[in-house]
């Protein structure tokens, strides 16, 4: 099964390799599934990690060890055909009182184009998937 992973996700994916207390309610069957699926990021992703580590002014070994990390994904771009799906989504994201950035609707666009599981930890992702012709897994982020 071919994933894409959201931001929220991956950030929550990799502290729980660092730091797995509070990850326990994930249930070793869904890791399970997700670490046998390859793996994919929209490159929305990518550009908001980057962000994240420019504002919060990691040093160099940091980023470098970050970035790496990203690696380990492949990084999906922004393709014309997810346009009118980013559109859709959009429009219909007023109507059932959604509120979601366009960032959050580049991922979920490339995953419903790409028929791709997208995996995340947004509560926004969430209440957008029943406009979603794919599954949304969400994954609760430890409190």
């Amino acid at each position: 099964m071919n994933l894409i992973c959201d931001t929220s996700f991956v950030g929550h994916f990799l502290r729980r390799e660092e730091r797995p207390v509070g990850y326990e309610s994930w249930g070793g069957d869904v890791l399970g599934w997700i670490e046998e699926s390859p793996w994919a990021v929209s490159i929305v992703t990518v550009a908001e990690a980057r962000y994240g580590y420019l504002s919060s002014g990691w040093g160099n070994t940091r980023l470098a060890e970050a970035e790496a990390r990203l690696r380990r994904f492949r990084w999906i771009p922004v393709r014309h055909r997810y346009v009118g799906e980013w559109a859709r989504l959009r429009a219909a994201s007023p109507r059932r009182g959604i509120a979601i950035g366009d960032n959050d609707l580049w991922i979920a666009a490339t995953a419903s184009v790409g028929e791709r599981v997208l995996v995340t930890c947004d509560r926004d992702h969430q209440r957008i998937a029943p406009e979603l012709p794919v599954e949304v897994v969400f994954l609760a982020p430890p409190v």
